[in-house]
């Protein structure tokens, strides 16, 4: 399954993940929570989902946990102050033919962050 966080595509298969996470291990947490942790891994680091794709995919896997039509996030800090309150969330439902085609656009190189922001986020890229 393919999961779009900000503008790169993901391969969430839990089978392909280097430490696979349990689902019932994180039944209890809120998708309020789960956006929380998100926010914090981009206060850290605005480019962790390519700097850190591991963990990327450990987030985007709990999203889908959580809300599991969601196959999408967008994590964006919208002021210089520094904190979590400088970082906004965006969740989206996508087409599955629309992800397999942004994924092969990705995989040749096409795909890049003022085309994702046009077609998914509706936002002029940064």
């Amino acid at each position: 399954m393919y999961f779009l966080l900000n503008d790169l595509i993901l391969d969430i298969d839990a089978t392909r993940m280097m430490q696979p996470l349990d689902a019932d291990r994180f039944s209890a947490l809120s998708a309020d929570y789960i956006a929380q942790l998100g926010k914090e891994m981009f206060t850290e680091d605005v480019q962790a989902h390519r700097n850190n794709p591991e963990r990327a995919r450990r987030l985007a896997y709990l999203i889908h946990l959580k809300m599991p039509r969601i196959n999408a996030a967008q994590f964006f800090v919208t002021s210089t102050g520094g904190g979590l309150e400088s970082v906004d969330a965006s969740f989206k439902s996508l087409n599955e033919m629309a992800m397999e085609l942004m994924f092969a656009q990705q995989k040749i190189g096409q795909l890049d962050t003022r085309k994702v922001d046009n077609e998914v986020w509706h936002r002029m890229a940064a």
